[in-house]
């Protein structure tokens, strides 16, 4: 339904209401927010009256099995649940409550246009809604089969996820869940659409800010601090970054409004054994390979890990695939007799304590 059709919604509301009596139209109309688009609770509306929560609560049971009488042969009343039925099937059977408001009346927020789709939706016994809990956002669904099939599937979709341990990139998800077995509500291959409602209502499987999906609690996804941001923006470039760069890359990708202060980053990732000082400055990620110490270090390694001695040309190539240092960094180490003892063959082995 087009967005500038939303306004009129609120006059087919006032046409359903307005053969309530005063007090039952009131308690209604605040119940749903249907004059400033903010539910007010059954405690507050019945202490202006001066009745029991208990008893605001019977009044608008009361009220809503009279409306829904007449609202079952108003044609408007029809034409709003189609359209809010159908962006649920565009979008695999259910959506998020912010969602379809979105898609309803362009607007995600609390108003007068998305209290009265709620208050239309809730006088039908379909769509159904469900309301939000540790699990899952409020959602809207074609039917109670697609609360069933997303409580279902969501706990399934977890414990695959909690197995392999790894993020999915968004375009291969589908391809994940087939390899899962998760299948569609009617036991049909699972669908984009069906991806995308899963994603839009679960609280538990997420997508992060560079269209990956995991779990909602793995850094990956959310991640909670700069140490976590500075990682993920490193392992998206794929190579080492000064940190200076790395302190951009994290404001450039919109985690949050709060910026990276970049001597902040620098501090953060020295105490973090994710991240390795390659150069100077210039930090990778201790799983592309790079183990932490100093050039020297690097050289002892790689001597101690091999069965002869190497060759000079040789020891300069392992040590600047590990660090990004100059050839002369790497022979001023090498100077170093009390370390390394420099063959006849000018080859290179650690001398033995």
């Amino acid at each position: 339904m087009p967005n500038n059709n939303a306004g009129a919604i609120a006059k087919t509301v006032v046409g359903l209401v307005k053969n309530l009596s005063t007090r039952n139209r009131d308690i209604i109309s605040r119940r749903f927010g249907l004059k400033t688009g903010r539910k007010e609770t059954l405690e507050s509306i019945g202490k202006s009256y001066g009745i029991t929560r208990e008893r605001v609560r019977q009044i608008e049971e009361f009220s809503m099995n009279q409306l829904a009488k007449t609202a079952n042969v108003n044609p408007d009343v029809a034409r709003y649940v189609s359209a809010a039925e159908g962006i649920l099937r565009d979008n695999g059977g259910a959506a998020k409550e912010r969602d379809l408001f979105k898609a309803f009346s362009g607007n995600d927020k609390d108003s007068v246009a998305n209290a009265s789709l709620v208050f239309l939706l809730t006088l039908n016994n379909e769509p159904v809604r469900f309301h939000e809990n540790d699990d899952f956002h409020s959602f809207w669904a074609l039917n109670s089969k697609f609360v069933d099939y997303l409580r279902n599937t969501s706990a399934s979709l977890a414990n695959a996820m909690n197995k392999t341990k790894k993020i999915v990139p968004a375009d291969q998800f589908k391809d994940f869940l087939r390899s899962n077995h998760v299948s569609g509500p009617d036991g049909d291959e699972v669908s984009d659409g069906h991806v995308q409602m899963l994603l839009s209502v679960s609280k538990s499987v997420s997508k992060n800010i560079f269209n990956e999906v995991g779990l909602s609690d793995w850094s990956d996804i959310r991640p909670k601090g700069v140490r976590d941001k500075a990682y993920l923006v490193l392992k998206k470039e794929k190579s080492p970054k000064h940190f200076t760069d790395i302190a951009k890359l994290i404001n450039v990708a919109t985690f949050s409004s709060k910026k990276a202060n970049i001597q902040t980053v620098h501090n953060e990732l020295i105490k973090d054994q994710r991240f390795v000082l390659v150069g100077r400055g210039m930090y990778g990620l201790s799983e592309w390979g790079y183990q932490p110490g100093t050039v020297k270090d690097v050289l002892v390694s790689v001597l101690k890990n091999s069965s002869q001695p190497l060759p000079r040309a040789q020891l300069v190539s392992r040590v600047m695939d590990a660090r990004m240092v100059k050839e002369n960094t790497v022979l001023l180490n090498l100077q170093d007799s009390k370390v390394f003892l420099k063959k006849e063959d000018g080859t290179y082995a650690l001398r033995k304590a």
